[in-house]
């Protein structure tokens, strides 16, 4: 007997064993998990296993709630010709689930501080209303509740009032009460303040026509925001301070002692952008700063002058990567300024003439872009194209510094536990840190492939063994909102599917039959001395597994 788990991906636990007791303590130790369900990989694996046997008999158990979303239809998985298949379907039918299926976090900036507004999607995917309570838990307390009621096959928005972020990594869950499938009734998240990206725009003409498109661009932002400040003459030590993002809209580059503050400004992480618009100036003392030498100006001819490539390998292109995404190619400069770079330079756009439209450099902590034309309807057609917005969105959010670090993350997804703490506002970790599961169990961390596999549901925490912090370094983590489609997997139609021209064993449990000969029901009765081919435990995050597995899980819940 072969005994295969999986749930995403296939594990073979044990090969061709006479011992049953093994397969018997082996499932024991099994519980379902957070991971998607998928038969197609375990059937291609049971098949591999098939291969390596010369038993002229085959017998292949799927044990399973045999949910649609676990079977596609379509995949390149089948048994040989001649195994005999049985499927014993496993789990309660669940006709009526509320299921948690979104969130949404919004974040706003008052005075200086960060507040969270919570909102979250609940589905009811069975016929008949469901009322519950919706709870809102901030670090393990309960801070607010709200009575939701949600007509059969509908959904409703639950929203809590705003509170304020004041911690890092402060914890944060939506849980309802519902005793269908358990998976679904929690959405956990995680957040740090300082998502507000500080702009400072030095402008000569104050806050006026020359920039206006982009102090608009800046003022519509979801989420993570942006406070925006405009300045007419060179930013003072305390305007620095309080900015994580200068740019200079077609202003002189500051010299001197001011020049010395923002050069200071940029190497210890701050970001600057030189839009080289009408009044750009650059002293012999801050040229060595930039990453390109800057020129005089040229007027378009009969022809606008448009872009002719782009960077979209770099971060603030990355996400106009997609068709439909975003075309640059539409909009018309009427007049750029010539940009010569250095050798420490990378060329992040070009118009269409190949000469250089933005450039970039990094300087200490911090970088440094110049873009070869201004930023308002003077220089270029850009403001009034749909592209302009969300790519002063992204230049804004690289010029600071913050990364798109996520609330949470789906079950199943790799991360980089050290790229992540660095996106995180630097956070630094301890030497010997290891990740510790939701359920408890720690797992050691190599400082050389610091890749975790986020594959259960819950709050991960990374630090010191022992440690206790208030608030240590933590990802959330939920399932797949799919997995709470309980529709029935068509039983006949996976069977057409799997092939194998073997006899079949249906669900109809202890009465099934096996249509086969008077030696083959002896074999059966002296089974251990023949090797059985196959049997699978399929392991699915969404299901309540009857009987035999149902104690382990209650084990497993008073163990937590």
């Amino acid at each position: 007997m072969s005994l295969i788990g999986f749930d995403e991906a296939p594990r073979l636990y044990h090969r061709s064993t006479t011992d049953h007791g093994r397969i018997t303590t082996t499932l024991d130790t099994l519980s379902t998990g957070s991971l998607t369900t998928r038969l197609a990989p375990a059937v291609r694996l049971a098949t591999s296993t098939l291969a390596s046997s010369n038993l002229s008999r085959s017998r292949v158990v799927i044990i399973s709630d045999f949910q649609r979303g676990s079977w596609r239809g379509d995949e390149d998985a089948s048994l040989p010709e001649g195994v005999v298949l049985e499927t014993v379907p496993v789990g309660s039918q669940v006709s009526a689930n509320l299921a948690l299926s979104g969130l949404e976090l919004d974040r706003s900036s008052t005075t200086g501080r960060d507040r969270i507004s919570v909102s979250a999607r609940l589905v009811n995917a069975g016929e008949d209303s469901l009322t519950t309570e919706a709870a809102l838990m901030i670090d393990e307390n309960e801070v607010q509740t709200r009575a939701v009621s949600v007509a059969g096959g509908e959904a409703v928005r639950i929203d809590f009032d705003p509170f304020t972020l004041t911690q890092m990594f402060t914890r944060g869950s939506v849980r309802v009460s519902d005793q269908a499938l358990q998976s679904d009734n929690a959405l956990d998240f995680v957040l740090s303040p300082g998502g507000n990206t500080r702009v400072l725009i030095v402008d000569p003409a104050g806050a006026g026509e020359s920039n206006l498109y982009l102090r608009r661009a800046l003022g519509i932002a979801e989420g993570s925001g942006f406070q925006v400040r405009v300045t007419p003459s060179a930013p003072s030590a305390n305007a620095l301070a309080t900015a994580d993002a200068v740019i200079i809209n077609g202003g002189p580059l500051p010299g001197g002692e001011a020049g010395l503050r923002l050069q200071q400004f940029v190497e210890e992480g701050g970001g600057l952008l030189i839009a080289s618009g009408g009044g750009t100036r650059v002293g012999a003392d801050q040229a060595s700063f930039l990453p390109v030498t800057v020129g005089g100006t040229r007027d378009a001819g009969p022809e606008p002058i448009r872009l002719g490539f782009v960077d979209y390998d770099h971060g603030i292109f990355e996400a106009f990567r997609g068709a439909r995404s975003g075309d640059f190619s539409r909009a018309s400069f009427f007049r750029t300024r010539a940009l010569t770079p250095t050798d420490s330079t990378r060329v992040l756009a070009r118009f269409d003439d190949g000469s250089v439209a933005l450039a970039e450099a990094r300087r200490g902590k911090g970088r440094v872009l110049v873009w070869a034309s201004g930023l308002s309807r003077l220089w270029t057609s850009l403001p009034l194209q749909p592209v302009y917005l969300p790519l002063i969105h992204e230049l804004a959010t690289y010029l600071g510094g913050e990364s798109d670090v996520a609330a949470w993350h789906e079950a199943g997804t790799t991360v980089d536990v050290f790229a992540l703490a660095d996106a995180t506002g630097g956070t630094e970790l301890p030497e010997d840190a290891v990740a510790i599961r939701p359920g408890g169990d720690p797992l050691v961390i190599n400082p050389a492939d610091p890749i975790l596999h986020l594959d259960e549901q819950g709050t991960w925490e990374i630090r010191s063994p022992g440690s206790r912090p208030d608030h240590p370094y933590a990802i959330a983590v939920n399932v797949d909102v799919a997995e709470s489609d309980v529709t029935p997997l068509d039983l006949e139609e996976l069977r057409a599917s799997l092939g194998g021209g073997g006899a079949y064993e249906g669900d109809s449990g202890e009465d099934a039959t096996l249509e086969a000969t008077g030696e083959d029901f002896e074999r059966r009765q002296a089974f251990w001395r023949y090797l059985m081919a196959v049997a699978f435990l399929i392991l699915v995050a969404e299901s309540v597994l009857a009987n035999w597995l149902s104690r382990h899980e209650i084990k497993e819940a008073a163990g937590r």
